[in-house]
C-alpha cells in the first residue's frame, strides 16, 4: 500500500523506478541451482514459490507528535504558525529471502518549533530495496552509511534534531575472505525534502586479521586496519570575493570571483588493536581544498587525527581519547543558507564530551567547530564491591570524567582575528602541537548507591566552563556549577517512584537555574510526571505535566507544558529549540 502512495507524490519521481529494481531484485536473487525444476504440471515450481511466500515478514513503525501551542499567534517564530503542529513518520520494512525492502512515509508539513526552514513538508523522502546472496549485498534507493569513525563519511537520521542526510542511489557490500569487509557507494545527498546537486561516491575497505588468520591469533589479541575514500562533484558556483580588496592589483571597476575546484577528495586510514582487556583505535583523515560558506572560502586541505584507547575488567574501565581536526567541514552543498544549517553532512566529527541526561546539566551544550579544534576526553568508571567498606551490602558505582576542547593556535598577523581571515587563500594555518583559546571544559562526578532492595539513589556534580563567544556567537564564558541528587523508590511490586532536585549556578548567561521532577510508574501501563524549572536571573518557570499510557507495542504521550529556549544537541549537532508552551500528544507504534 506504502509503494502505490508514494508513487503518486511528484516528490519522489525515482520511486517508480526504484520499485522496478526491487521487482527485479527479488526475480533475480534464486538461481537454478538453488530452486528445483519446475515439472511439467508446474506443481514443484508452486511448492517452492509457497515456501518462499511463508518466509515474507513485515515490521514497521508508527511515530507521530502533536503539539497544540496556547496563545501561539506572535508568541514564535518561524514559517510554521499554525493551530496544530506535527511531526508524523511511518516506516515500513518487508523482507524475505534475498530480498528486503522499505520505505518511510513523512508528514512535517507544519512542523514542532525550532526546526529549519527546509523541513516542513510530506511525502516519501526514504525508498529502498537490498538484494543480497552469499557474501554479497546491493541496495538502490535511499541509505545510510559510515565510513570508520565517520571522519569523512556518516550519513544518518536524528529526528530530535531535524538531521536526515541520506544518500539516494546504489550500495555495493561484499566480504569475499573471512575478516575482509569492502562498501562501495555513489549518489545524491537528501537536504530536506531536495537532493543537492553534487555526487557523491566512495569505497571503504576493512581487514580484521584476527578473523583471517585465527590460527595466528589467540582470543586476547586482534588487528585490524582499514581505509576509505570519498569523492565529490560540485558543480561550479560564481562566488564574488569579500577580500578582494586587499590584492595589490585591485581595481575598483572589476568583478574579482573564486575559482572553486568542482572535484574533491577525503581520505581516511585506521588501526585497530586489541590486547587482553585494551583496545586502541588511531584514525587519520585528510580531504582536498573545499572553500565553502563555512569555513570563510579557505583552500587550505582539512585534517583530522583521532586516537583512543579503552581498558575493561573486573568492575573498573578507563577510556582516554584525543582529537585534532583542521577544515573539516565536510558538504555536499558549497554555500550554506543559515536557514538550512543543519543539512548537507557528509562527515561527522564526535563532539568528546559526556552525553547529559539531566535538564540543567544539558543546558550548555558544546557543538563541535569542524573549522579546527583540540579536544581531549577521559571517563573513569569503579564498582566498589559488595562486602567492602565503600561498597556495602550491594555495592557501589562510581563514575569520574572531564572533558576539554580548544582551538588551534593560528599563525595570525598581529592585530588580526580568526575572523579576519582572507577569503579566497590558504589562511595562516596552524602549528599541529599548539592549543589555541578553550572553547569547552567540564568534570563530571556520579555516584550510584543502592541502600535496600527498594531504594536506591545517584548523587552527580558537573563543572562546565562554555565559551559562549566561539559556540553561541554571544559574548562572555560562563562558568556552571549543577548539582543533580535523584532517588528511586519502589514502593510495590509494581509501584516506583523516581525523584530528581537539581540547582545550577552559573556566571553570565541568565542566571541561577533550579529544577524538581516526581514521577510514578504504575507498571505495566501507566506513568505520570510533574517537573518544574525555575530561572533566578528572568524570574521565569517552566512546568511540565506529562502522563503516558502503554498497551503492548503502543505507547501514548499526553500533557500540557511550558519548554524553555535552548539548543537541543547530541553528538555535537545542536538545533535551537524556541520557548514553547501548549499542549502535547505522542504516540508510538511498532509491529
Amino acid at each position: 500500500m506504502i509503494f502505490s502512495f508514494a508513487m503518486s507524490i511528484p516528490q519522489n519521481k525515482l520511486s517508480v523506478a526504484l520499485i522496478a529494481s526491487a521487482m527485479a531484485l527479488s526475480a533475480s536473487a534464486a538461481t537454478p541451482s538453488e530452486l528445483p525444476a519446475p515439472a511439467p504440471d508446474g506443481s514443484e515450481h508452486h511448492s517452492a514459490a509457497s515456501e518462499w511466500a511463508k518466509k515474507i515478514r513485515v515490521s514497521g513503525a508508527v511515530q507521530t507528535e502533536f503539539l497544540i501551542p496556547y496563545n501561539f499567534k506572535g508568541k514564535m517564530t518561524g514559517d510554521y504558525e499554525k493551530d496544530v503542529l506535527n511531526n508524523t513518520y511511518f516506516d515500513l520494512t518487508i523482507n524475505a529471502p534475498y530480498i528486503s525492502a522499505g520505505a518511510r512515509f513523512q508528514w512535517t508539513k507544519w512542523p514542532l518549533p525550532g526546526y529549519d526552514k527546509g523541513f516542513g513538508g510530506w511525502g516519501v523522502p526514504y525508498i529502498w530495496a537490498t538484494g543480497s546472496y552469499k557474501s554479497w549485498q546491493l541496495t538502490v534507493g535511499d541509505f545510510y552509511e559510515q565510513f570508520g569513525s565517520g571522519l569523512i563519511l556518516r550519513t544518518y537520521q536524528e529526528r530530535s534534531l531535524g538531521v536526515d542526510n541520506a544518500i539516494r542511489g546504489g550500495r555495493f557490500k561484499i566480504n569475499p575472505a573471512p575478516g575482509l569487509h569492502f562498501t562501495a557507494l555513489a549518489g545524491k545527498q537528501r537536504r530536506y525534502w531536495e537532493w543537492n546537486s553534487a555526487w557523491l561516491w566512495g569505497a571503504d575497505a576493512e581487514w580484521a586479521l584476527d578473523d583471517t588468520f585465527r590460527d595466528k591469533f589467540s582470543n586476547d589479541y586482534g588487528l585490524a586496519i582499514g581505509a576509505s575514500y570519498v569523492g565529490k562533484h560540485d558543480p561550479s558556483e560564481q562566488i564574488k570575493s569579500n577580500s578582494a580588496s586587499q590584492r595589490p592589483d585591485y581595481d575598483p571597476d572589476k568583478n574579482y570571483y573564486l575559482h572553486l575546484p568542482e572535484n574533491i577528495a577525503a581520505f581516511d586510514g585506521r588501526i585497530k588493536l586489541r590486547a587482553h582487556d585494551f583496545n586502541f583505535l588511531l584514525e587519520y583523515a585528510t580531504k582536498n581544498n573545499d572553500p565553502n560558506s563555512t569555513n570563510n572560502f579557505t583552500y587550505r586541505r582539512g585534517n583530522a587525527v583521532l586516537l583512543s584507547g579503552t581498558y575493561a575488567n573486573k568492575g573498573f574501565s578507563a577510556l582516554l581519547q584525543a582529537k585534532r581536526s583542521e577544515n573539516m567541514d565536510f558538504r555536499s552543498k558549497r554555500v550554506i543558507d543559515k536557514e538550512y544549517f543543519i543539512s548537507s553532512f557528509i562527515n561527522h566529527l564526535p563532539a568528546f564530551t559526556m552525553t547529559q541526561t539531566y535538564a540543567l546539566a544539558a543546558m550548555y551544550p558544546y557543538a563541535t567547530q569542524a573549522n579546527g579544534e583540540w579536544a581531549f576526553q577521559a571517563d573513569l568508571r569503579y564498582l566498589f564491591k559488595k562486602g567492602t567498606p565503600l561498597g556495602g551490602k550491594y555495592g557501589t558505582n562510581v563514575r569520574l570524567s572531564a572533558s576539554y576542547i580548544s582551538g588551534l593556535d593560528y599563525n595570525l598577523p598581529p592585530g588580526m582575528t580568526i575572523d579576519d581571515r582572507l577569503d579566497g587563500t590558504n589562511n595562516f594555518g596552524a602549528p599541529f602541537w599548539k592549543i589555541g583559546d578553550l572553547y569547552y571544559a567540564d568534570l563530571n562526578f556520579e555516584l550510584n548507591k543502592k541502600l535496600s532492595r527498594k531504594f536506591q539513589f545517584t548523587l552527580f556534580y558537573l563543572f562546565q566552563k562554555y565559551n559562549q563567544e566561539v559556540i553561541l556567537r554571544h559574548p562572555g564564558m560562563v562558568t556552571a556549577n549543577v548539582f543533580v541528587g535523584e532517588g528511586q523508590w519502589k514502593i510495590a511490586k509494581k509501584t516506583q517512584l523516581r525523584f530528581e532536585a537539581q540547582y545550577l549556578t552559573a556566571t553570565h548567561d541568565k542566571g541561577d537555574w533550579m529544577s524538581g521532577l516526581v514521577e510514578l510508574s504504575l507498571a505495566p501501563h501507566w506513568m505520570i510526571s510533574v517537573s518544574d524549572t525555575y530561572n533566578f536571573g528572568e524570574e521565569k518557570n517552566f512546568y511540565e505535566v506529562l502522563g503516558s499510557y502503554t498497551y503492548r507495542a503502543n505507547r501514548f504521550t499526553f500533557g500540557y507544558g511550558k519548554v524553555r529556549e535552548g539548543y537541543n544537541c547530541s553528538g555535537g549537532v545542536c538545533r535551537w529549540v524556541p520557548e514553547t508552551e501548549g499542549f502535547k500528544v505522542t504516540y508510538n507504534y511498532t509491529f
